[in-house]
């Protein structure tokens, strides 16, 4: 998710306009519109001050990133080929069922 989508979304689930956001952020309603746009990328800080005006918090953590599992992966791809009975079928098969 892009911070554009981000902040759009926030924004339409607080039900405001980009005027109502403009007006409670402080920020330029035509600056809004880019950063919706992904014209250009807010600073964590601003994207964060946008959210705060619609009512959410961005939550920033570090997590360790783990590399797929080489098995999960070629059954991802194997899956990719297969009609969703297909993909059920073999789900059930590997469970034992």
């Amino acid at each position: 998710m892009t911070s554009g989508t981000l902040i759009r979304q926030a924004r339409l689930r607080a039900g405001l306009s980009q005027v109502e956001l403009s007006t409670r952020s402080g920020k330029d309603r035509a600056q809004i519109a880019r950063w919706e746009r992904d014209a250009v990328t807010p600073s964590l800080e601003t994207l964060r001050e946008l959210l705060q005006a619609c009512g959410f918090d961005l939550d920033l953590s570090l997590v360790a990133y783990r590399p797929p599992d080489a098995r999960q992966e070629g059954r991802l791809q194997k899956a990719r080929g297969q009609t969703p009975q297909e993909r059920l079928q073999a789900m059930l098969k590997a469970r034992g069922r």
